[in-house]
């Protein structure tokens, strides 16, 4: 089995307490987007199946690095020191689980990147919106393809990664290589992240909502900052003392790809929280029971008035282009009715319902085709 290393530093704890609470978070976000799903009915997609890759190599990366801590003696202390004590063997395994761990890292995090971009083409109906995902995801693939190239081709032959000894061997800068992967990353993160803030930014509804809808797609911005950090961090790696510079690199590793799949599960646990009885867009005032026949029905609520069947979660995020929609609410007593309007509203198709009539009108344009 090999040497087990004692829990005892301040960095094998914080790699351990990372992988173990971030792999939780991101199988629970994922879980509980798959029960919204069932909640309301729907299919699973193509985004839902990308998700659920990235979360299970996100969770495979963590693994690796617990069996680095206990197998490996990431953060145990310095090479020399653990060499000394424990010979090479633990030194040579944590050279090999680097490998897996870049690999599992961009598989991750492309895969959730993609989940994210097939979820715009799907509700954005807005060309430049297709073709800007369309174009990130190759560039995603693209990347993906050169980061495992490059972990498998940096050394040559393939054992140089962890065997220094032997003859006419040699490695390139890995910690450049992880570096320029790291900035491809985060400008793909970037550009995940503001490419439907335009299209949210003009839709046609509740002020509050559409502050929370951005807010929401926005927390990707916590990717972002993480990569950031990892990138800055990659720099004060020294793979000639790979396990007492490695738990910072490694944790950072371990947070991004776990909360990115954790944040891009969020925006679809809406059926989750139910539908909502506030509608800010419109208020009456309290009527008593005597000036409203209806008050004590069951089909009231205490002001009189029905609720309305709207649940605003169905809606998609379509900004309406050259369509003009008006809605008139008007509240009229019983006792007011006349027969001459009974008669105008049964022409024109509208049902009495008594208390609330509610009116739509669409005005739409059409242009001449050149």
């Amino acid at each position: 089995m090999g040497v087990i290393f004692p829990i005892e530093t301040q960095g094998q704890k914080q790699v351990l307490g990372v992988a173990f609470t971030f792999s939780f978070l991101a199988v629970i976000a994922v879980s509980l987007r798959l029960i919204s799903h069932k909640l309301a009915r729907k299919e699973w997609i193509a985004s839902d199946y990308f998700i659920i890759a990235a979360c299970i190599f996100a969770v495979g990366l963590q693994s690796i690095s617990i069996t680095g801590v206990f197998q490996a003696g990431i953060g145990y202390d310095h090479v020399t020191t653990i060499a000394a004590k424990y010979g090479m063997e633990p030194i040579t395994k944590l050279l090999k689980l680097i490998i897996p761990l870049q690999f599992l890292w961009v598989l991750s995090l492309s895969c959730t990147k993609i989940s994210i971009l097939s979820l715009y083409i799907r509700i954005f109906p807005i060309a430049w919106v297709k073709w800007v995902s369309w174009a990130t995801m190759g560039v995603i693939i693209a990347w993906t393809i050169a980061t495992i190239l490059a972990g498998c081709l940096i050394c040559r032959p393939f054992a140089f990664n962890w065997d220094q000894t032997i003859p006419g061997g040699s490695c390139g800068d890995q910690v450049s290589s992880f570096t320029v992967t790291g900035v491809i990353n985060l400008v793909t993160d970037i550009i995940v992240l503001v490419t439907p803030m335009p299209r949210l930014y003009m839709l046609q509804m509740a002020t509050y909502k559409k502050v929370t809808l951005i807010t929401v797609f926005g927390l990707g911005l916590v990717t972002c900052i993480i990569s950031a950090f990892r990138i800055s961090v990659l720099s004060t790696m020294n793979f000639s003392d790979i396990t007492y510079t490695l738990p910072r690199a490694n944790i950072f590793s371990g947070i991004e790809p776990c909360l990115a799949v954790t944040l891009a599960s969020i925006p679809m646990m809406r059926p989750l929280l139910g539908r909502s009885n506030y509608t800010p867009d419109i208020t009456a005032r309290r009527t008593s029971k005597a000036s409203n026949p209806t008050a004590g029905s069951d089909d009231h609520d205490d002001n009189g008035f029905r609720e309305l069947d709207d649940d605003s979660s169905q809606l998609s995020l379509r900004p309406l282009e050259g369509l003009k929609h008006k809605v008139r609410v008007a509240v009229r007593n019983r006792d007011r009715r006349n027969s001459a309007e009974d008669s105008e509203r049964n022409n024109h198709g509208q049902k009495e319902s008594g208390g609330i009539s509610v009116k739509q009108e669409w005005a739409v344009q059409h242009g001449a085709r050149k």
